[in-house]
């Protein structure tokens, strides 16, 4: 009678095991590898690439991909939901491995952009106007873009927050970022708590505050992604609490934090449109009008300013997408073909192709608007999908420029929606070649392919794999 649960914490036991370990690990070598890239850039070291060499790209890269599967292991694994009856309880589960992310120092050098914005900011000149580049302080041989900035205001209040310790030292801004992105964290942990259901809640949120893919890039390398992820979560609190009119101030508050919300406003508004809420789909528009506005006549009264959060500077770069896997291709034929096209020459068709791919996020949106008026019915856990969708086509087919951790403000959609299983799989193995770009940032073509190809692979045969598991559709919480 009581082998199953015996199982069950046996099998956790071992996944633990595993996961606590490699955890230390990652932290020790993450905070000596980034320490010692401190002082080493500090005493006029030339900067180098993620990882200084073999040793340290392995070690760091393999133990971060094992965290991956040991938590997709536990993910898929424990079929029992996992009771916790108090969100205080899930922290105590859980603040062994959120303690270590906060130790662990960041592995990127965004951290010293955000910290050189913050600078900026406090000595009153606009990032949105002056380039990185052209403005100095103690953090400018770490910064890698020179361009102006590309996060909201939101971001920068928190970048200034920051920055206004380096007067102590500059590591205490980092981790003075770091506590701001670890409490908010923590907080999306609680909304991921509170939005699920009694049955789903324990597992959920211990799912998703132990995530490594989190916990890498939202805790220990500090981006910017985790406000955007407390954006869809006090979204979805909105819309399960039939507070439509004020959903809308939840995108634009991840608006505010990072560009991508922006493709989801209009969505918001058709829903609200299809379930017939007049009057909260008319303050929704008023008070979008006035964030516009408020926007425009405080710090961002430029229509180059605007341009700044659309990220210009990364036009004809490619990093992990259908454009890399092109250009890698491209690269090699000089290898087989003696006239095959030089860079110089292949260049435009590049350009051209960015366009192109656009097109597919353009029609696969047409095709989700089409479809808010044709499914029936069409509840606030079916718009979070297709929120999840459009984002999943834009990053994964359409942006030519990738980065690992973009991939995880979808981690929040996809724990309010346990039943919704070809999209939960999808951004699992999104994640998943998310990870594994950092053990293959030497081979461009492999990286992109993988980035592409893992998420691709679960569309693909999810379905078959899924079939034959019964569906079960779980609704928020608080959604009657």
């Amino acid at each position: 009678m009581n082998t199953a649960p015996s199982d069950h914490r046996l099998a956790a036991g071992l996944l633990t095991g595993l996961a606590l370990p490699l955890s230390v690990y990652l932290c020790v070598a993450l905070t000596q590898l980034g320490l010692e890239k401190y002082h080493y850039i500090l005493a006029g070291g030339q900067k180098f690439a993620t990882f200084p060499n073999q040793a340290s790209h392995l070690g760091i890269s393999w133990a971060y991909l094992g965290l991956m599967l040991v938590h997709l292991a536990w993910v898929w694994g424990r079929d029992r939901s996992l009771l916790v009856p108090t969100f205080a309880g899930v922290l105590r589960r859980t603040a062994v491995f959120l303690v270590l992310a906060w130790v662990a120092y960041p592995l990127g050098n965004d951290i010293y952009l955000y910290l050189h914005v913050g600078l900026m900011n406090l000595s009153k000149v606009d990032p949105y106007l002056v380039p990185a580049g052209d403005f100095w302080s103690p953090l400018t041989p770490f910064v890698d873009w020179k361009q102006t900035s590309t996060y909201g205001p939101i971001s920068q209040l928190f970048f200034t927050l920051s920055a206004a310790t380096a007067w102590l030292h500059p590591i205490v801004a980092v981790y003075g970022f770091k506590t701001i992105c670890l409490v908010t964290h923590v907080c999306n942990g609680y909304l991921v708590w509170r939005l699920l259901p009694e049955p789903h809640r324990g597992k959920g949120a211990i799912a998703y505050l132990l995530c490594p893919l989190l916990l890498f890039e939202q805790v220990c390398s500090a981006h910017v992604d985790v406000f955007m992820s407390t954006s869809i979560l006090l979204t979805a609190l909105c819309l399960a609490q039939r507070h439509y009119a004020t959903a809308f101030l939840g995108l634009w508050g991840g608006f505010l934090a990072k560009t991508v919300p922006l493709i989801w406003l209009p969505l918001l508004g058709l829903f609200l449109l299809r379930q017939r809420q007049w009057r909260a789909l008319a303050w929704g528009l008023v008070a979008s009008v006035a964030v516009v506005a408020v926007l425009t006549v405080t710090v961002l009264p430029t229509v180059a300013a605007w341009r700044s959060l659309l990220n210009p500077g990364v036009v004809g770069q490619y990093q992990a997408s259908i454009h890399a896997l092109v250009r890698a291709l491209l690269e090699t034929l000089p290898f087989f073909l003696p006239d095959a096209p030089k860079a110089s020459e292949y260049r435009y068709f590049l350009l051209q192709l960015a366009k192109y791919t656009l097109s597919i996020f353009a029609a696969f949106y047409t095709w989700t608007i089409f479809r808010i008026f044709q499914r029936s019915p069409y509840t606030t856990a079916v718009l979070l999908e297709d929120m999840g969708w459009v984002a999943v086509v834009l990053m994964v087919y359409s942006t030519s420029w990738l980065m690992p951790w973009y991939v995880s403000s979808l981690y929040a959609i996809a724990s309010l929606l346990p039943g919704a299983r070809l999209f939960n799989l999808t951004v699992l193995l999104f994640g998943l070649s998310s990870s594994a770009s950092y053990w293959l940032q030497n081979d461009s073509g492999l990286r992109s392919l993988v980035s592409i190809g893992l998420p691709t692979l679960a569309l693909l045969l999810g379905p078959l794999v899924l079939r034959s598991t019964p569906k079960t559709m779980v609704s928020l919480s608080t959604e009657p």
